[in-house]
């Protein structure tokens, strides 16, 4: 019971910590088998000018990830990173202003921390 209501209380806190113009765009529980998943945007939610990500669950190691965006265009960042579990990762900007996203490939590894996944968010700002 204990570990539920702490659970309970992180995640009202990490949810909490992504407003002020944060917007939860899709989250995909992210297998340390595969190390690439992809998470699906609606082209609906409008347009972004930065992301960021939350993870919970484990720590992963972000390499690089490929935006596509709702013109047809493609931008790789690489992160070169270890998100923390419980943790925002720093905003990334968009290159060219607002975009409109349609879907986020992730290229990752397992970082130290004995679970088989993790749980990724990935939340959009709107300047």
């Amino acid at each position: 019971m204990k570990k539920l209501l702490t659970l309970i209380l992180m995640s009202v806190i990490s949810v909490s910590a992504m407003a002020g113009g944060w917007t939860k765009l899709g989250e995909r529980r992210v297998s340390f088998k595969s190390e690439e998943d992809v998470i699906h945007v609606s082209g609906l939610r409008g347009k972004f000018d930065a992301i960021a990500f939350h993870v919970s669950r484990a720590p992963i190691f972000m390499k690089n990830i490929r935006l596509f965006y709702g013109n047809g265009q493609t931008q790789t960042l690489q992160i070169n990173r270890r998100l923390h579990e419980g943790k925002r990762s720093i905003p990334f900007r968009l290159a060219g202003g607002e975009r409109v996203i349609n879907k986020v490939e992730l290229n990752y590894r397992t970082a130290v921390g004995g679970h088989k996944w993790a749980e990724v968010a990935l939340y959009g700002r709107r300047d």
